[in-house]
């Protein structure tokens, strides 16, 4: 571990843990410590901003929360101050409780360093399957790769969730490196392997497809299969590109007791989907989260149980500021619309008793016609009885249901926007959070790790990578 990152020990149960300097961070917050504790004292106070699903605003009367005051000027709030708010914009003649609220938000966004690549980024060849996005992310990620990988003279890679091999076959075609690339999914691997035979058969002998599930004890079958390799094996970079959920955490586990493993650089996302060890009126835990000590002892402290469940790390998932920062004034109404319609399904449902499930993934642009979307529910969504059984629609009744509560709500939609900026202003600091209390895990274990921006947030909300040596 580097002394120069050390700027603090504390004793907890007996035991000395370290907690580690934080770069690049608003002035006042030395250490994980002090800066997890301001943050988890925050959303604890403002937990009525993410705590609950979106779909239950009304349900759990969210924009009651918001102080008179505040709704006198938001009332007459711009689209352009929308945009602008998660960014730190405040109005002179906004109330002092609400510059003083806003000003502790941009008091605890941590600043990660965008990365500096150390070459030119490779071209991947055009392949049309793969999406703007997926492909982004595979340029970046091999580029950080590669950097490690000169710096430590490595020459071979594990690839860790490699799926059909898109970022495996970059790193061979154009650095050469060997590569062992592990897929848990017996369906893809197999697909990779027929893959492989047809379009790249001359990467046999250097990239080596492996169908194994990752677990916490995966290390001794990944030093086994690294054995059997005919490869000249000294020191090896692990990595993964969508470390979905769980995965990351038992990734940066393999990685610590992998003597052999002596880089990583993997993008974690998809933090929603955590497993969960405890789910109860009393709050919900999650197996992997929180990892290290320093943010284990705050949020215990704190009861974190109560307000770091699923929303919290659903809005970690969510979209980043720079998405936000460019919607027009149809963008607003067309979601605020939307947002109140669905608020408003969920509050009829609630009051008979009733479950909705989603029809379709993605039900497209809101229809312009409030009746016309009413009238549309059948067909994108389901209403479920408390005995299984489909809620069949009165479309009478339903249509005058709906209209009275939507000629209720109609004119709190501004309140939902800025509710919406509100959360966009925080996203980052719930995601950071995740990040850094992996970052402070490897470090109570001595080893050194860093986050940084890999890609372009705009085209891969999911943009940060944690690299990490010993």
């Amino acid at each position: 571990m580097c002394d120069s990152h050390v700027i603090a020990g504390y004793l907890l149960n007996g035991n000395k843990h370290i907690s580690m300097s934080i770069k690049h961070i608003s002035i006042g917050y030395d250490s994980y410590l002090e800066y997890f504790t301001a943050v988890l004292n925050f959303l604890k106070d403002e937990q009525w901003i993410y705590n609950y699903r979106n779909t239950h605003i009304l349900v759990n009367n969210v924009l009651d929360n918001f102080q008179p005051d505040w709704i006198e000027h938001f009332q007459y709030i711009t689209s352009n101050e929308l945009n602008n708010l998660p960014f730190g914009y405040i109005n002179s003649n906004w109330p002092e409780s609400l510059q003083n609220f806003l000003k502790k938000i941009t008091n605890l966004k941590y600043g990660i360093e965008v990365y500096r690549f150390g070459s030119e980024l490779p071209v991947l060849q055009s392949r049309h399957r793969l999406s703007v996005k997926k492909q982004h992310e595979i340029v970046r990620l091999t580029a950080v790769i590669h950097d490690l990988c000169q710096k430590y003279d490595i020459t071979v890679i594990i690839d860790i969730g490699a799926g059909l091999g898109y970022l495996s076959y970059l790193l061979y075609e154009k650095y050469d490196y060997k590569i062992l690339a592990i897929e848990g999914n017996k369906d893809t691997y197999e697909l990779a392997i027929r893959n492989q035979e047809k379009y790249h058969a001359n990467t046999k002998e250097d990239i080596k497809f492996i169908h194994h599930f990752i677990t916490n004890n995966s290390e001794s079958n990944i030093r086994m299969l690294l054995e059997n390799l005919n490869w000249s094996l000294n020191k090896i970079c692990v990595t993964g590109l969508h470390a979905c959920a769980d995965l990351s955490i038992t990734i940066l586990d393999v990685f610590k007791k992998l003597e052999l493993a002596q880089s990583l650089a993997i993008m974690p996302c998809c933090y929603h989907r955590l497993e969960m060890s405890h789910v109860s009126a009393d709050g919900e835990m999650f197996e992997n989260f929180p990892i290290s000590q320093v943010l284990s002892d705050v949020y215990e402290n704190l009861n974190g149980k109560l307000f770091l469940k699923k929303p919290f790390l659903r809005l970690a998932c969510q979209q980043t500021e720079s998405a936000w920062k460019h919607m027009s004034d149809e963008d607003h109404a067309i979601h605020s619309k939307s947002c109140i319609l669905r608020a408003i399904l969920q509050e009829f449902a609630n009051e008979e008793n009733l479950k909705i499930e989603r029809l379709k993934r993605k039900s497209g642009k809101l229809i312009n016609n409030v009746k016309e979307y009413i009238n549309n529910v059948k067909f994108t969504h389901k209403l479920i009885r408390p005995d299984g059984s489909d809620y069949v629609i009165n479309e009478d009744v339903f249509l005058k249901t709906m209209m009275g509560k939507w000629k209720s709500y109609k004119d709190k939609c501004y309140l939902v926007e800025v509710l919406t900026a509100f959360q966009t202003a925080i996203q980052s600091i719930c995601e950071n959070i995740i990040l850094l209390d992996r970052v402070q895990y490897l470090s109570e274990k001595g080893i050194k790790c860093d986050i940084y921006k890999v890609t372009d947030d705009h085209i891969s909300p999911r943009c940060h990578a944690l690299v990490a040596n010993k």
